[in-house]
């Protein structure tokens, strides 16, 4: 059945897009596999990457693209816009350029065999560059269609609009598993994806079709977040209480770091003034950035952190200080190795004598830069972080909505979860992408064939000599002139 679900899903992404716009259609054509295709599971194919439910998303997407490459354009020619920051661009780059030598770098300096007892783990090998490449390519491409075509206000409340109506459809498999135990993926696919053990938690924690429980409870405070800003941004009361079932459902999912995530977003969505809310995310995407030289300095407050957890439960912060200290003993090994890293086959892992591996490596972070060192995590999270890091920049010249501050602040929640787990996900790689964009580009308005950018389009902040209700009419009837752009259908 998973085998059918993965390959079946290679004909429907042509079919969805064939049938929708191209936004619309990227957007569900991420969504939907990525909620619904099984975990855990790939079909090995020779000398080629595995189909996994990752790059079974990025496969739909490029034939997507080849088939129908002229709604891509279209998309992009009712909504112009110009590039208008080249320093975000080179930033980009320079980021996507470290990502690739790291993957050359941790290659070359891994060319020996590591013995652990009788574990033997193998040397890296020059077509190990090519395996790597072609991973990485299909990790990050629904980042770069996101940067292109999720790049204006009127895209990222499509996004969020999409995420809440999965979201609120998720609630429902929620409640079955949260009732019953987590046994929607057994069900359907034939085998639990995870540890059935891990989701009992004075009750059950639901899986559904994701990695674990956790990535739930994420893609749930995720979906809070966007109902939330849409109730802010259109006033619509049917977003208000959307906001508030995902809030309830949240809280009785078992997943208490998500939750604290989704308690300081909300209070500094609706607490702060725009100013504010930029310097919290770009404050935290700092701290990310520079995560494990500030781990290793000791800046980081560990100690206080377990004290927290241990009054809310003794048991939670027993187990956040073992991990803890799994992450200092990979932490001091990464950095035998700090700029390449240790390459893949688990070289980045402890063993004891007998050949054991006796680490846990969760975080994104500690396995970024164990397996990839310094090059490598500069280059990922530097990719990550760099919209969130321009967001001062880009409100000197235009506004930030709120649907791009939400946006950003799910991208901070993603940030701050990815310490403690993986959740990097391919619905993250469309949000971090939509940022992105939206740094990268303004819109362009199209009066009498001239393209004028944020820049140079009339702006009724601007001086000038005209009264203010005749410069408003002055600008209404040169507006007038583009037509109207017709709204995102989701």
């Amino acid at each position: 059945m998973a085998t059918a679900a993965l390959l079946l899903w290679l004909i429907v992404a042509p079919m969805l897009f064939a049938a929708l716009p191209a936004v619309p259609a990227l957007l569900w054509g991420v969504l939907l596999p990525y909620l619904f295709l099984p975990e855990a599971y790939a079909i090995n194919l020779p000398g080629l990457p595995d189909i996994n439910k990752t790059s079974a998303i990025t496969i739909g997407l490029m034939l997507a693209l080849a088939l129908y490459w002229n709604k891509f354009t279209d998309a992009l020619t009712q909504a112009p816009t110009t590039l208008s920051s080249r320093s975000f661009r080179f930033g980009l780059t320079l980021c996507l350029s470290l990502s690739l030598l790291s993957i050359v770098g941790s290659v070359l300096n891994n060319q020996e065999a590591l013995r652990f007892g009788p574990t033997l783990l193998p040397a890296l090998r020059p077509w190990d560059v090519i395996s790597a490449i072609a991973a990485f390519a299909l990790y990050i491409t629904p980042f770069l269609f996101a940067r292109r075509y999720l790049a204006t206000p009127e895209t990222h409340r499509a996004l969020l609009r999409v995420i809440t109506i999965m979201g609120l459809i998720y609630t429902l498999l929620m409640l079955i598993e949260i009732r019953l135990s987590p046994q929607l993926h057994a069900w359907v696919y034939g085998y639990y994806q995870h540890s059935f053990a891990q989701h009992i938690r004075d009750g059950f924690r639901p899986m559904v079709f994701l990695q674990h429980g956790l990535w739930v409870g994420f893609f749930i405070f995720t979906a809070t977040i966007a109902a939330a800003a849409l109730w802010k941004a259109e006033k619509k009361i049917q977003w208000f209480w959307a906001a508030l079932w995902l809030f309830f459902i949240l809280m009785i999912s078992r997943n208490l770091g998500a939750f604290a995530i989704g308690v300081l977003s909300l209070a500094v969505f609706f607490g702060l003034w725009t100013r504010m809310q930029v310097r919290v995310v770009v404050a935290v995407a700092l701290i990310i950035l520079f995560y494990p030289g500030l781990r290793q300095a000791n800046f980081i407050p560990i100690k206080q952190i377990t004290s927290v957890a241990a009054t809310v439960s003794a048991a939670r912060a027993g187990s956040l200080q073992y991990r803890l200290d799994n992450e200092d003993a990979l932490l001091e090994r990464a950095f035998l190795k700090p700029l390449t890293g240790w390459g893949g086959y688990k070289r980045d892992r402890i063993f004891n004598e007998l050949g054991q591996d006796i680490s846990i490596s969760e975080g994104r972070w500690i396995q970024t830069i164990g397996r990839s060192g310094w090059i490598g995590y500069i280059g990922l999270f530097g990719l990550l972080t760099l919209p969130i890091l321009f967001l001062p920049i880009v409100r000197r010249r235009k506004a930030i909505p709120p649907e791009t501050l939400a946006l950003g602040l799910i991208g901070m929640g993603n940030l701050i979860y990815m310490i403690p787990n993986s959740t990097l996900t391919p619905v993250s790689w469309l949000i971090f992408g939509a940022l992105a964009g939206f740094v990268q580009y303004d819109v362009a308005a199209q009066i009498g064939g001239t393209v004028f950018s944020a820049k140079t389009a009339p702006n009724r902040n601007h001086y000038t000599r005209f009264p203010p209700k005749a410069q408003a009419a002055r600008e209404d009837n040169a507006y007038s002139s583009q037509g109207s752009h017709n709204r995102l259908a989701v």
